[in-house]
């Protein structure tokens, strides 16, 4: 191969390269912060920066959250949050159901045969499965319908307030 097309080649590979990493570049810089605002023409302003009003209410950051709604110290999820017809896992072991609007129920998402945590039914599914050895419950209330699991899910109480489902 003669020496410029080895350049070229070389030349082309670099350029391809530096390329990807400017896009690279530019998409992380697309999806950083935007919180704070452009540090003005004559420097930095000696203002203390606001804190956020807005952001996900189970954050612990001081502000109360979700924009005027005290969350409560006790919530699980916002209501919205939980599909008609499903569910949802929070805290990584609560299972929160919705299977009618408005009626929410809550079930401790650890399977009794190992441990495993069960899926969440959707689209008005009555069943809630277990993945690992298909052990099946009642969404009605958590009972057993079939397969390993010594007795069905064990229930938490839980209520509506301020627009969360809250535990107690």
């Amino acid at each position: 191969m003669p020496q410029e097309d080895v350049f070229n080649l070389c030349a082309a590979r670099r350029s391809l390269l530096l390329g990807a990493g400017a896009l690279g570049v530019a998409v992380l810089a697309g999806c950083g912060g935007g919180d704070e605002p452009a540090p003005s023409a004559g420097g930095a302003s000696s203002a203390p920066a606001a804190a956020p009003t807005t952001g996900n209410p189970f954050d612990d950051n001081g502000t109360g959250g979700g924009g005027g709604d005290q969350v409560p110290s006790n919530a699980l999820v916002a209501a919205g949050e939980v599909p008609v017809g499903g569910g949802v896992i929070v805290k990584d072991t609560v299972l929160v159901l919705q299977p009618t609007k408005g009626a929410f129920k809550a079930y401790d998402a650890a399977c009794p045969h190992e441990g495993a945590i069960v899926d969440p039914p959707f689209d008005g599914n009555p069943v809630i499965m277990c993945p690992r050895h298909n052990s099946k419950f009642k969404v009605a209330d958590g009972g057993k319908i079939s397969g390993p699991a010594p007795r069905g899910l064990k229930g938490i109480k839980v209520s509506v307030k301020n627009g969360y489902v809250v535990q107690g």
